[in-house]
């Protein structure tokens, strides 16, 4: 328990470091329209004179005075081109390009659809990511997976080599995978209640998960979700495991989730472009939009205006919540005739925040040094039963990464 307070302490720092590194506190979003005037910091008086105190104009820490706009891309490179799949890779019958936005379609073809960037400095560190998205209004269950590896056999991928082996650069559809040996031909293509992502599997996230909806903020899911409970007979309670998140939430000894969205691990694909790791989720409802989920790892972990932590032994901490509600900044699903959803991805050392129209919408601390990847790739997913629309996709890395504490 000592040690984990310890953790817990030393996230704190981090963190609070990590958000006056990248000025997350000074600066607002502001949409359409020229940047406002930055205002005087504190009164005539010049920097280093009397009057001190905080923003007195003593040369003290002024209030946040400077508005950013978002599409102010400065220092960042737009890595999709808008007209072609050049340095990205993805099924082709899937991924199309429409009126300059990357589209896919479940309704069509039901299952989990990747498309993954491989251009310069595809296996990326540390990083911020603007990307703006339209979901249909119903179905559609989607995510920007980073710092994820591709597992499939065809790439043999890992946290160590995210990007595995290379494949052959003519392949870019299902047939043409199962014709060149890469893969099996799917029973039902990624469908089916035993396939992540199909029809049964499309909207439901670990209802038996850690952190799922019983837990608050995902983080800090204290034991099974709703449908838990021990098998034996009815009304049985079983006790609740070792832990040692005693004292804080989590459950180092959860029982598995039952198949679908939260257990792609029970049901591995066929599909060779699936990439596993880190996800911004989304989805129609907006039940899930801005939390942090692991594919083919930890699960659901932190939930929407909430800040999370992950320590060893899969133990899942609720460090707090953010002020107001996170969602609210959230614009309502009508497909294209909806507007754009305007992400920003900020990742440092093991620290991952999520923005959504301008809103924190959750940050994690990811304190486990054997589970969390320190680098990966970055794919563009859609699963469920619906459509999701993609533009604008621009890329900040950092010229020397943070590195994770010892």
């Amino acid at each position: 328990m000592a040690s984990t307070m310890a953790s817990r302490s030393a996230a704190l720092v981090a963190l609070g470091t990590l958000l006056i590194l990248v000025g997350l506190p000074q600066v607002v979003y502001v949409q359409g329209g020229p940047p406002a005037a930055q205002a005087p910091a504190g009164g005539a008086q010049a920097p280093g004179g009397g009057g001190g105190g905080r923003g007195g104009g003593g040369g003290g820490f002024a209030p946040p005075t400077t508005l950013t706009r978002y599409d102010d891309y400065t220092g960042f490179t737009k890595i999709w081109d808008g007209q072609t799949f050049t340095n990205w890779n993805g099924e082709r019958d899937v991924w199309s390009i429409v009126d300059g936005m990357l589209h896919a379609d479940t309704t069509k073809t039901p299952g989990q659809h990747h498309i993954y960037y491989t251009g310069p400095g595809a296996v990326m560190r540390d990083f911020t990511l603007k990307v703006e998205v339209k979901l249909s209004a119903q179905g559609a269950n989607g995510g920007i997976q980073y710092r994820s590896r591709l597992l499939h056999p065809s790439h043999g991928g890992s946290i160590a080599d995210p990007m595995g082996k290379p494949w052959p650069a003519n392949v870019t559809t299902m047939a043409e995978a199962v014709a060149a040996g890469l893969t099996a031909a799917p029973a039902a293509r990624g469908g089916g209640a035993a396939a992540p992502g199909g029809a049964a599997g499309g909207g439901a996230r670990g209802g038996n998960a850690p952190g799922g909806a019983a837990g608050a903020g995902g983080a800090a899911g204290g034991g099974r979700g709703p449908g838990g409970g021990a098998p034996g007979a009815p009304g049985a309670v079983a006790a609740p495991a070792p832990t040692p998140c005693v004292g804080e939430v989590g459950n180092l000894s959860a029982a598995p989730p039952a198949a679908g969205r939260g257990n792609a691990q029970a049901t591995p694909t066929g599909n060779p472009w699936q990439v596993s790791g880190y996800q911004l989720d989304m989805d129609s409802p907006n039940q899930y939009t801005g939390q942090l989920y692991e594919g083919q790892g930890r699960n659901i972990i932190t939930a929407p205006g909430t800040i999370g932590m992950l320590l060893p032994g899969n133990c899942k901490i609720l460090l707090g919540k953010l002020p107001g509600d996170a969602k609210a900044a959230i614009k309502p699903h009508q497909g294209l005739d909806g507007e754009w959803q305007q992400i920003e991805l900020i990742v440092r050392g093991n620290t991952m925040i999520h923005m959504f129209n301008g809103q924190v919408m959750s940050i994690t601390v990811d304190d486990d040094p054997v589970a969390r990847a320190p680098m990966g790739i970055l794919s563009l997913q859609l699963e469920g039963s619906g459509q999701i629309w993609y533009r604008n996709v621009y890329l900040k890395q950092q010229d020397k990464s943070l590195d994770f504490p010892r």
